[in-house]
C-alpha cells in the first residue's frame, strides 16, 4: 500500500470511527431523554370502540381533571341502563363458575385505580375497566405524568414524593367530587404502572389489595438488559436524570416492597423479553405481605400478557373481590 493510500485509509478510518461515536451518543441521548419524556401516544381507533359507545360495553365514562389540573382522568362505572358487553359477560360467567357471589348487575361494591404502562395512556385500560365494572367496580384511570394528556412534562416511575402520593390523593378527590366512599379501593398497575402502584403502597396509602402485571424489581436492570454494556447503561441513566427524569439507579420497587403488607398478586408472562420473568419473581419475593399470589402466564409476552387464552382477568378480579 502506498503512502497516499495509507493516509487515505487512516483518514477514512477516523471518519468512520467518528460517525459511529456520534451515532452512539445520539442513541444514548435518545433513550435517556425518552425515559424522562416519552413520546406521547395519540388516541387510536380501538379506543373509540369504548369512548363512542360505552353502553355497548355495559359502562358509562366520565372525564375530568383532578389535583389542580395535573391529572386527566376517566371514571368508568357500571351502567345500570345497559347490558353487559361480550368481555363483561365472559368474565362474569368465569367468576360465577368459580363460586363467587357477584353483586347485582350495575351496582358498585368497590373502587380500583388502574395505572397504565410506559408510552401508554388512560384509554388503553378501557378493556380492563369493562371487565372490572362487570364485577361491580368503579374504575379510576389517570394519565400518568408525561403520558396522554398529562400537563406534566417528565416522569419518574413513581419515584418522586408527588408521584408516590398522587394515586391515593386522586382517589380521595374523585370520591369527594362524585360523592362516593373512597373505601374499599384496590390499585392495579401494568409495567411502569406497577412501579407506581408499589411506590404508592409503600408510602402508606391504605389500598385494600394490589395487582401488578409485568413489572420490574429494579429499573436499572431493565435498561441493562437492553443496553448490554455497562458504560452505555450509566450514560443513559445520566441523560435521563439530566433531562428531568428519574435517577434510574434509585427506582427499586423490590426495596419498596419490603415495607408492604397489603395483599398483593403479581402476574408475569413466561416469554416477556423486556422485563424478564426472573425480575417479576424477584419483585414478588420482596413483598413483605403474608398474603400474596404469584401467577405465571404461559406464553405471555410484555405486549400480549393480558390477551392470552389464560383467564387472567377472572383471577385478578377474584383477588380484588376477596380482599
Amino acid at each position: 500500500m502506498s503512502a497516499k493510500s495509507k493516509k487515505n485509509y487512516f483518514k477514512y478510518g477516523l471518519l468512520t470511527t467518528g460517525l459511529v461515536s456520534l451515532a452512539g451518543l445520539g442513541t444514548i441521548y435518545y433513550y435517556g431523554k425518552e425515559l424522562a419524556q416519552p413520546a406521547r401516544k395519540s388516541l387510536e381507533p380501538y379506543h373509540h370502540e369504548w369512548l363512542d359507545d360505552p353502553k355497548a360495553h355495559g359502562i358509562s365514562i366520565a372525564k375530568s381533571t383532578f389535583l389542580e389540573g395535573s391529572v386527566p382522568c376517566l371514571i368508568v362505572t357500571p351502567d345500570k341502563t345497559s347490558h353487559l358487553g361480550k368481555r363483561g359477560k365472559i368474565v362474569r360467567k368465569q367468576l360465577i363458575d368459580r363460586g363467587l357471589k357477584l353483586p347485582e348487575l350495575g351496582s358498585i361494591v368497590s373502587n380500583i385505580v388502574l395505572l397504565h404502562g410506559r408510552n401508554g395512556r388512560k384509554e388503553d385500560l378501557l378493556p380492563v375497566a369493562e371487565r372490572y365494572c362487570a364485577a361491580g367496580f368503579r374504575c379510576i384511570i389517570p394519565d400518568l405524568p408525561a403520558h396522554g394528556e398529562s400537563p406534566i412534562k417528565t416522569v419518574q416511575f413513581g419515584g418522586s414524593q408527588w408521584e408516590q402520593e398522587f394515586p391515593h390523593a386522586l382517589l380521595l378527590e374523585c370520591a369527594s367530587t362524585y360523592q362516593f366512599s373512597a373505601t374499599p379501593s384496590a390499585i392495579w398497575g401494568m409495567s411502569m404502572g406497577g412501579s407506581f402502584a408499589t411506590h404508592s403502597a409503600s408510602s402508606g396509602a391504605p389500598w385494600s389489595s394490589i395487582v401488578i402485571v409485568s413489572s420490574f424489581d429494579r429499573l436499572i436492570t431493565v435498561i441493562e438488559n437492553k443496553c448490554s454494556i455497562g458504560v452505555i447503561t450509566q450514560a443513559v441513566a445520566w441523560t435521563c436524570k439530566q433531562s428531568g427524569g428519574a435517577d434510574i439507579t434509585q427506582i427499586i420497587p423490590c426495596k419498596r416492597a419490603q415495607e408492604i403488607t397489603t395483599p398483593v398478586m403479581i402476574a408475569h408472562g413466561t416469554e416477556d423479553s423486556l422485563i424478564t420473568l426472573a425480575q417479576g419473581k424477584t419483585l414478588y419475593n420482596s413483598f413483605a405481605s403474608p398474603n400474596k399470589k404469584w401467577i405465571e402466564v404461559k406464553g405471555g409476552t410484555h405486549s400480549n400478557v393480558l390477551t392470552t387464552p389464560m383467564p387472567l382477568y377472572a383471577t385478578m378480579i377474584e383477588w380484588a373481590l376477596t380482599h
